[in-house]
């Protein structure tokens, strides 16, 4: 009898959780105060390295303060240690798949802005895992294999998103830029322009929330509004004085801030799309359909340099020079060192055979910036010329003469 007793109590001892468990599960899940249960959990994990579900407690903590990667580490370990119980105690979680699979995926897209694709690409297998319908893992391990050079791969997981989720237009964006970057621009347009499709729809959407109060949208304000959200962390003290004041939203910044930022998405995501569409028109030498589609990813995003670099260039090579001068001036102002925007603004000039002002541009800034671009020389050689200056017309000659020997 008393064998009896002592067993049935060593059963119940064991089956008992641990003091610091205990204190997790009434922190993590009664008062959600996370600082605390993650306190508690490494804690408990010094005396019990093997128990899953305080890892799994700890990951769920980590999540609710924003950390993405120490979460994605304590729920492997959690997976780890006892895969299926783990499966089973996430299975109970509410709204699991949503909330579990945040710091998997947030963890990957860190790792892949800083090359670390292996270790993204562990943290999407996991993503996955817990919630297998969501297209953003497929795309974004698609991204990774197509900076990798395995292209079928990415292709495949391409696929899957589209599968998953076919009106999402980052994944037509990106199969479209996986065959533009292979060259193969015919097949590429055809994505864009789906991506486009959806984007618009998905960018008015975000902008009737955004601007609910307002008769209708400021295109100018708009511009200004993603201008500060891109370089938000320097600039939230602005941006929620523009939330209250010019948008009409007495909660400020807070309670615009989701729809803000999925406006920046789509907004930029039509930006790049029309951008890419114009460029492989480009590259296929269809200049009035490119420059028309780079004109349009500039009313999104108006301080995008390549395009309008591009634009520029397209409006050059039409002998639209008054355009042209537009564009280039535009970027010497956005990036006042930027060489080719300087040398192509003074090309303009010259051919609209404002010599002296081509020469002020090539001598005070192409020059000043590479003082070795024979190019540069020889137009300066040209325009000397045509003012009647022969001396400093063959002074440039002889310059880019030996310049050009010497390279050779």
């Amino acid at each position: 009898m008393k064998k009896l007793i002592l067993l049935g109590f060593i059963v119940l001892f064991i089956g008992c959780p641990s003091p610091s468990l205990n204190t997790a599960r009434i922190e993590y899940f009664n008062r959600q105060d996370f600082q605390r249960a993650k306190a508690v959990c490494l804690e408990g994990i010094k005396n019990d390295p093997s128990n899953f579900e305080l890892f799994a407690i700890l990951g769920g903590s980590e999540i609710a303060l924003g950390n993405w990667q120490p979460a994605s580490d304590a729920l492997i370990k959690a997976f780890e240690i006892d895969s299926l119980k783990m499966s089973t105690w996430l299975a109970k979680q509410p709204n699991s798949e949503q909330y579990y699979y945040q710091p998997f995926y947030y963890a990957a897209r860190d790792l892949f802005t800083k090359g670390k694709y292996e270790d993204a690409l562990k943290d999407l297998k996991y993503a996955e895992k817990i919630n297998p319908s969501d297209a953003r893992t497929y795309t974004l391990r698609g991204a990774i294999y197509h900076q990798t050079g395995e292209i079928d791969k990415a292709k495949e997981q391409y696929t899957k998103a589209l599968k998953v989720d076919p009106d999402n237009p980052d994944v037509h964006f990106l199969i479209g830029k996986s065959l533009f970057e292979s060259k193969k621009y015919d097949s590429s347009m055809v994505y864009f322009e789906e991506a486009i499709k959806n984007y618009i729809t998905t960018n008015e959407l975000n902008k009737k929330v955004l601007f609910s109060n307002l008769p209708s949208p400021d295109k100018e304000l708009e511009h200004e509004i993603l201008r500060l959200w891109r370089d938000k962390k320097n600039n939230r003290k602005k941006l929620d004085e523009i939330v209250k004041v010019k948008l009409g939203h007495d909660g400020g910044l807070g309670a615009v801030e989701r729809a803000l930022e999925k406006f920046y998405k789509s907004n930029d995501g039509l930006a790049r799309s029309y951008y890419l569409l114009g460029m492989a028109y480009y590259n296929l030498r269809d200049d009035s359909t490119a420059l028309k589609n780079i004109l349009t990813s500039l009313t999104f995003v108006p301080d995008d340099l390549d395009a309008l670099f591009y634009a520029g260039e397209l409006f050059l090579r039409a002998k639209k020079y008054q355009e042209a001068i537009k564009k280039f001036e535009t970027i010497t102002k956005l990036k006042e060192d930027d060489i080719y925007a300087w040398f192509y603004l003074a090309v303009c000039y010259t051919q609209l055979k404002k010599y002296k002002k081509a020469i002020d541009l090539y001598e005070g800034k192409v020059l000043v910036l590479s003082p070795k671009n024979i190019e540069a020389m020889t137009n300066l050689a040209y325009c000397y010329r045509e003012i009647g200056n022969n001396k400093k017309a063959l002074e440039y000659l002889t310059k880019a003469d030996k310049l050009q020997k010497e390279q050779q």
